[in-house]
């Protein structure tokens, strides 16, 4: 089983959307700096301005930030672990066969059993064909590493008696 990295996100991630993201971040940063000096000592010089400034500010920090990739969600899949990223703002949480008990597959969800609790991946059904994939992937990882699958889910390949 070779390593697939599978996007969770409701969006997908192309160079080109990713560019644009950057260019709209820089220029949002740009009209906030200009809009910064313009109002700066001036009877403008409001709440409401500076609450429009930040806001700028912020908005194009985020856009800059997810244009170069740090708020992507994803599932990576290998041989030896799970890499699971569902939250910007947390560290991806990793699954080695050691540390998981068991996969729970619902309907459009996957939970991971662990020693030290559950975490619950919620699918969706925005990429159907991505949905498919992971999960087929959740399940040649459990049976290549023999941990236990329960759950609803049967896959196309697995045997029906």
């Amino acid at each position: 089983m070779k390593e697939s990295r599978y996007s969770i996100d409701l969006h997908e991630n192309r160079r080109l959307e990713k560019a644009g993201r950057i260019l709209l971040g820089v220029s949002s940063l740009a009209v906030t700096g200009w809009y910064f000096c313009s109002i700066i000592g001036t009877a403008a010089s409001t709440t409401s301005s500076w609450a429009a400034i930040a806001f700028l500010f912020l908005f194009g920090l985020w856009m800059i930030i997810s244009g170069l990739g740090y708020t992507s969600r994803y599932i990576i899949v290998s041989d030896e672990k799970i890499t699971l990223r569902q939250e910007f703002y947390k560290p991806p949480a990793v699954f080695t066969p050691v540390s998981l008990r068991a996969v729970e597959f619902r309907p459009l969800t996957i939970i991971f059993i662990t020693e030290s609790g559950n975490v619950s991946l919620k699918l969706g059904t925005y990429w159907p064909e991505n949905t498919a994939r992971i999960l087929e992937a959740v399940e040649e990882f459990c049976r290549h590493n023999s941990i236990e699958i329960r759950g609803d889910y049967k896959s196309e390949n697995s045997d029906t008696k």
